[in-house]
């Protein structure tokens, strides 16, 4: 009995240290988990950005713009992905990043090679399984995140469902100009295409409702907001004779925007 006695003190010191350690060491590796949500969240938009571009070359719109544009966006997407492989220790974001460099792998195929309108029919059937695979990692890095404050605030909870919100906004630009593109690529999938952007239409501007009213929101993030709204009401006003070049100029504003504004809620956790 006198061994267990002077053995319980130590088990429960011991307990209680690891349980602080494992506390304090709450992060995607080396890295925040505000800004691994971040980071796994712009993947989700480069696909997008990606298969975009690739589209409107393969339909004859090309220029230094689109063209730089394409190859950054690849470059930084492979280069977030060894990010984020290099940072992950946990079991479920392992199998997510496999799953996605596996896509990529194939996606990767496509849009390396010319853009033909063959190629640009490949490009729109795999997107979306590429883009589902990001945004399950970035699933998968903010409930760890959950999982590691358990004994922390809520409010830490928030902040990072949040930041994962406005960072989707970033893909959800992309992706309503990769389908309105598609749109008048392919006339025969016009009505499909044009579904997809009309619910891609519908989820941003909730979206946008639901980051207005945020407990969040600095003066500088409502400042943020505003000029994205001011953007967004010319879509809302002109939706349906805005051209093509309207739609790309527009979106691309938005997502830098949003890219602001995330980074911005990011910056909160500091």
């Amino acid at each position: 009995m006198k061994t267990v006695s002077r053995s319980l003190p130590i088990l429960i010191f011991l307990s209680l240290t690891s349980l602080a350690t494992w506390a304090q060491n709450g992060k995607y590796g080396e890295i925040e988990y505000a800004k691994a949500i971040n980071i796994s969240g712009k993947q989700r938009m480069l696909s997008q950005k990606i298969a975009k571009d690739y589209i409107l070359m393969a339909k004859g719109i090309s220029s230094l713009k689109i063209e730089k544009e394409f190859k950054s966006s690849k470059f930084i997407f492979e280069r977030q992905l060894k990010i984020l492989e290099a940072n992950s220790r946990n079991s479920t974001e392992k199998f997510a990043l496999k799953r996605i460099k596996k896509l990529w792998e194939q996606f990767g195929s496509i849009v390396n090679s010319p853009p033909s309108y063959a190629n640009a029919q490949k490009i729109m059937e795999m997107n979306t399984p590429l883009l589902s695979a990001c945004n399950q990692l970035v699933k998968h890095i903010e409930e760890n995140s959950q999982d590691s404050n358990q004994f922390g605030s809520s409010d830490n909870n928030e902040l990072m469902n949040t930041i994962n919100l406005s960072g989707k906004q970033r893909m959800l630009s992309q992706r309503y100009c990769l389908y309105k593109a598609a749109s008048k690529m392919f006339p025969k999938e016009k009505n499909q295409f044009e579904s997809v952007a009309n619910q891609v239409y519908t989820e941003f501007d909730n979206a946008i409702g639901t980051l207005l009213i945020s407990n969040l929101n600095t003066t500088n993030i409502e400042e943020e907001l505003g000029i994205v709204m001011s953007e967004w009401e010319k879509i809302q006003n002109f939706k349906s004779s805005l051209s093509l070049k309207d739609v790309f100029i527009s979106t691309n504003f938005l997502t830098t925007r949003f890219n602001l504004i995330t980074a911005m809620y990011e910056g909160l956790t500091k």
